[in-house]
């Protein structure tokens, strides 16, 4: 499953829970797969090479506010993505949304779900 879209500014609090995502805005309505998260795969406009990023798509459940969001954190990426377009890959299903009791527990478990990403790079390198 692959879609094209721009990414735009969102709340910051994967920044400044220590993940530090790309709030992507999909462009016209494709067809996604299910809410959760992902090992995925971000091909930044003007680049070669896509770059591997833990994608979290869905509803905030923890932190429920506005509306769903597709976050990608790109994996060892500094610098600023606003307004760059991109194209996502989902590669691998990681676990579905869940809540968490406080965000405490939800740190603790993207921890979790980045050293699932990158053993999942490691194991399946782009």
């Amino acid at each position: 499953m692959t879609f094209t879209g721009t990414v735009e500014r969102g709340k910051q609090v994967g920044r400044q829970l220590g993940f530090p995502t790309a709030n992507i805005r999909p462009e016209g309505s494709p067809a996604l797969p299910e809410n959760g998260v992902y090992a995925a795969a971000v091909l930044l406009e003007g680049e070669t090479a896509p770059r591997p990023c833990m994608l979290n798509q869905g509803v905030h459940p923890t932190l429920p506010e506005g509306k769903p969001t597709i976050e990608a954190h790109l994996l060892g990426y500094k610098g600023d993505l606003y307004g760059r377009r991109v194209r996502v890959e989902y590669l691998h299903f990681l676990r579905p949304e869940r809540r968490f009791d406080g965000l405490d527990a939800l740190k603790a478990q993207l921890s979790r779900d980045l050293e699932a990403t990158r053993q999942w790079f490691r194991a399946h390198p782009l």
